[in-house]
């Protein structure tokens, strides 16, 4: 046991005081974008212009910054979420075309619950998906509406500043494993695979988890399962190096596997069948106890997600902050590369 010490230590170095990912791991996406486009300067200036000056660092941050407008749950803000009155008039329009509690929803355009147990592809079944307004199907709408195919009228009210902004942030996104895949359990509590006859009860990509990794040599809550891949990954990632110090270094050099092929409308489809197997292992590398179950609903109520002892050598936090470097710049790299096809 002596000699796990160091890395127990090292773990628990990074596993405490989880920091919002919203803001830093969006920033970073955005950022890397922004280094790669400025060797591109006839797309860096459509960009600019569709953003009203704005950076893709910045611009990828508003689609989490507009939910302080909802008001599903109280009276939201009617502060602006940006100082450029063009760009908030338009995200506001957004928000009142696709507010929370309606059909869409702007909240559920974040991602795909694609049960990680098995081995399907994001079209290989229906469970967990929207066929309409998840990711995998908001990111090629946001592609056509910049390309002139969709009307900037639509009745999602999304403009063609307003599909950058939310490319910007939905590359980062679909680069989340949490995002993307989700645990479903069956009516004992257990992980299974759902089926059409049997749905089975989700874990809402992680939000109703509590994860436990060894921290000092035991298990320890590190808080929401979800807001952990959000938050604290990045800080174990990056820690305190200055966001564009990372950005720099990232954009540098192409991380490997990135490039993907077809058109881009076929992209998301494709970015979420790449990190599907990350999803699985984010599940797999975890065991479940304490879940509760209520009849008639679609979800768990909660329930423990455990890091299993020794699971492939490695610890979790260290494992999952590697995911994070390699997915952050990924998504910056293909968020570039999108608009730079789009918008030529």
């Amino acid at each position: 046991m002596r000699k796990l010490v160091p890395l127990l230590l090292i773990v628990s170095l990074f596993s405490v005081n989880a920091l919002a990912y919203g803001p830093r791991g969006h920033k970073l996406v955005g950022a890397i974008a922004d280094k790669r486009l400025a060797r591109n300067p006839t797309v860096a200036k459509k960009v600019r212009k569709l953003l009203d000056g704005l950076t893709l660092a910045r611009a990828a941050t508003l689609p989490d910054e507009i939910k302080s407008w909802d008001d599903c749950r109280g009276p939201g803000s009617t502060n602006p979420v940006i100082s450029k009155p063009r760009i908030n008039d338009e995200l506001h329009a957004f928000w009142l075309a696709n507010k929370c509690g309606k059909r869409p929803s702007h909240d559920i355009f974040h991602y795909t619950d694609v049960p990680v147990i098995g081995d399907e592809e994001y079209g290989s079944g229906t469970i967990g998906r929207d066929p309409e307004f998840d990711i995998v199907q908001m990111i090629p709408f946001c592609i056509k509406v910049l390309r002139g195919e969709e009307p900037e009228t639509n009745d999602r009210a999304i403009t063609k500043s307003v599909a950058v902004i939310l490319l910007a942030h939905y590359l980062g996104d679909i680069h989340q494993p949490l995002h993307v895949g989700a645990e479903f359990f069956n009516a004992d509590g257990e992980a299974f695979h759902p089926t059409d006859s049997n749905k089975g009860f989700e874990d809402q990509g992680g939000n109703k988890l509590i994860l436990f990794t060894f921290m000092d040599g035991e298990l320890k809550s590190a808080g929401k399962f979800h807001g952990y891949w959000d938050g604290q990954t990045v800080t174990n990632a990056f820690g305190n190096a200055a966001d564009t110090t990372v950005a720099t270094r990232l954009a540098r050099r192409a991380p490997a596997d990135w490039e993907l092929t077809g058109d881009t409308e076929t992209w998301a489809e494709q970015m979420a069948n790449d990190i599907l197997p990350l999803s699985r292992e984010a599940h797999s590398r975890l065991e479940y106890d304490n879940v509760v179950i209520i009849n008639g609903a679609k979800e768990i109520k909660s329930g423990d997600a455990k890091e299993k002892s020794h699971h492939g050598g490695q610890f979790y936090a260290i494992w999952a902050a590697g995911v994070v470097k390699k997915e952050i710049q990924k998504g910056g790299w293909r968020l570039a590369a999108l608009l730079e096809a789009t918008l030529q």
